[in-house]
């Protein structure tokens, strides 16, 4: 039987490898295109809240996307990581000097902390990812935050509550190419993807 977790490790590590091949050239291109691509998307276009987040290293370029919803006169939560590695959330209002360092890499919004369920309030969720399964499951970098951040999601709905729509922004060859045996049991779908050629959507359970 395979170990899963190596199988996990050798994909993430794959995934980030080819992240750095791509060159900057070629990751600023398709992260244009895809930003530009979900801009356009009715469910963001309608979002009065918008939870987001600043990029890291070779991940697609958010930025753009977040000024952008700030323009529009959206909200603007972006994720503060707490020393579990779980995610609270604060409001960015716009212009990088509202930003913090926020530990392991991360900037911050300096503003006042909403809340772990804050992000419950937000009609679209965009979440970072290194790749996503032919059925919308996600691997990310391997600290788990965002896998508690759409667990709560899931039993918010559950429940019956309101739920946002969640997306991840990724490179072409990382959507649908990861293989379902690299996932775990904790590894959390998201409702589509979106790169700059399509916006996929994912039926989630």
């Amino acid at each position: 039987m395979p170990d899963e977790f190596d199988e996990k490790a050798t994909a993430r590590s794959r995934f980030v490898n080819n992240r750095r091949a791509l060159g900057n050239h070629e990751r600023e291109r398709q992260s244009r295109r895809a930003v530009r691509r979900l801009l356009s998307e009715p469910r963001l276009t309608a979002a009065g809240t918008v939870a987001a987040y600043w990029p890291l290293g070779t991940e697609p370029d958010t930025r753009p996307l977040v000024e952008a919803l700030v323009a529009r006169g959206a909200t603007v939560l972006l994720p503060v990581l707490l020393p579990d590695r779980d995610l609270d959330w604060a409001r960015y209002g716009g212009g990088p000097d509202e930003l913090e360092s926020g530990g392991a890499g991360t900037l911050r919004p300096a503003g006042p902390r909403l809340g772990l369920d804050a992000i419950l309030q937000a009609q679209v969720v965009v979440v970072p990812a290194l790749a996503v399964t032919v059925k919308g499951v996600r691997i990310g970098r391997g600290g788990g935050s965002y896998d508690r951040v759409l667990a709560r999601i899931t039993a918010a709905a559950a429940t019956g509550l309101a739920s946002p729509w969640t997306c991840t922004l990724l490179y072409e060859d990382e959507l649908g190419t990861l293989e379902s045996t690299a996932v775990e049991a904790h590894d959390r779908a998201v409702h589509a993807a979106c790169t700059a050629s399509r916006l996929t959507e994912f039926r989630v359970t």
